[in-house]
């Protein structure tokens, strides 16, 4: 992701007002992206706390969630490439049917083993989103705003991201986990409407295209790039899964926090989310996207790390803030690098595989977590997690930033 960039260019990359980058299909995706991730954002972070609710052990814990992320380990790269023959429309509002109708369930359940193909469906409806979204995102780019775009469409993460962990944990502790997910299904299911509203008009392109025989996902002026993004994505995705599944029954054992409290540590990094995926882009775009990907790779397992150096929640909530905006910073220059190495009739292939590492480090990530939380209140597997996190470093060095190597010429 990067060679040095002319001095011609660096004047010539002005930061666009958001709403300028947005046309009508982005606008469509990103309201069904805030409300399916305002859904993922009332279950998700506080899941582990009720699935130990329930009777599930922390082993159990980590059981549960590692098959549900391995459901959509599996079903990301057909999904990808099952979405350039079905469509974009219809793969959103199954995502939006699906994940409404997991969460729905899970509130008439008390048992932590019904839970898991419950669970599993949620993860599935990941992988008929994501490959939509993705897609969207990268037609309507252009070679200099890709990570911008990218990080600009972003941001309809963190709008669940800041209000669904701090309402989920309110209404855990005020009313019961029924609730949340009653109102986690109805707004995933509000997305259905205007999920239908996007339009599919390049599918019969699209179509008549992967039926000629011609370049693959396979071809060495691909596989190289995409093999080295596929290791990030699961190195860097296992260090943090890991990190986010055992931090709420850390906080709760070390400190005995209340679920409204343990919350506030994932909106806090939400909060910061707006601001790493607007300046992520841009600075990826003007200086560099490999750049940014090495400087992060290097101080993220720092601030892991130091988890260990601190008996404080607040001084542990901007540690965590920390390392959080230095995962999230290499968000969209990854994507952009992607979409620069693929002709746009392998991309949905492409996202379908980058995906697939990502939810393999997800699935990795909460086993190797759960077997070193031997004692309740152990750090030792943020340590873990700050290692994993630090082999990104070489590995990053691997790639190529094609629009670096482009200014730069």
């Amino acid at each position: 992701m990067d060679m040095p960039i002319s001095v011609l260019y660096l004047p010539t990359q002005r930061i666009e007002h958001p709403l300028k980058v947005l046309n009508r299909e982005l606008i469509i995706l990103f309201i069904v992206n805030v409300a399916i991730g305002m859904t993922s954002q009332l279950v998700q972070p506080l899941f582990p706390l009720y699935l130990k609710e329930i009777g599930a052990t922390d082993i159990q814990n980590a059981l549960v969630i590692s098959v549900g992320n391995l459901t959509s380990t599996l079903l990301m790269l057909p999904s990808g490439a099952l979405m350039n023959r079905f469509g974009k429309k219809a793969f959103l509002v199954l995502a939006s049917l699906t994940s409404g109708v997991s969460v729905l369930l899970m509130a008439f359940t008390g048992n932590w083993a019904v839970v898991i193909p419950l669970n599993m469906l949620l993860n599935a409806s990941t992988c008929f989103f994501v490959p939509s979204r993705l897609a969207i995102i990268a037609e309507n780019a252009t070679p200099t705003n890709r990570a911008y775009l990218f990080g600009v469409m972003n941001l309809a993460w963190p709008i669940g991201g800041i209000i669904g962990p701090l309402l989920g944990g309110y209404l855990a502790e005020t009313v019961g986990w029924g609730s949340v997910f009653m109102i986690a299904a109805a707004v995933s299911l509000v997305a259905i409407y205007p999920s239908l509203k996007v339009r599919d008009e390049g599918r019969t392109e699209r179509q008549s295209a992967e039926k000629e025989r011609g370049e693959s996902i396979r071809d060495k002026r691909y596989f190289g790039s995409i093999s080295t993004l596929f290791g990030l994505q699961v190195l860097v995705n296992t260090s943090m899964a890991g990190v986010n599944m055992i931090l709420p029954i850390y906080l709760s054992d070390r400190f005995s926090l209340s679920y409204a409290l343990i919350g506030a540590f994932f909106t806090g990094s939400n909060v910061l989310l707006v601001f790493t995926q607007l300046g992520g882009g841009y600075i990826a775009d003007r200086y560099g996207r490999r750049k940014l990907l090495l400087i992060c790779a290097a101080l993220a397992p720092v601030a892991i790390a130091s988890w260990v150096l601190f008996d404080s929640w607040v001084a542990l909530l901007g540690i965590y803030c920390v390392a959080f905006g230095f995962w999230s910073l290499t968000w969209p220059p990854i994507l952009a690098i992607l979409t620069d190495v693929l002709p746009p009739r392998l991309r949905g292939t492409g996202f379908g595989l980058n995906m697939t590492g990502s939810r393999l480090g997800f699935t990795l990530g909460p086993i190797v977590a759960g077997m070193l939380y031997l004692v309740p209140g152990s750090s030792i597997p943020f340590l873990a997690a700050a290692g994993i996190y630090a082999l990104c470093f070489p590995l990053t060095y691997l790639l190529k930033d094609r629009k670096a190597d482009g200014a730069s010429s």
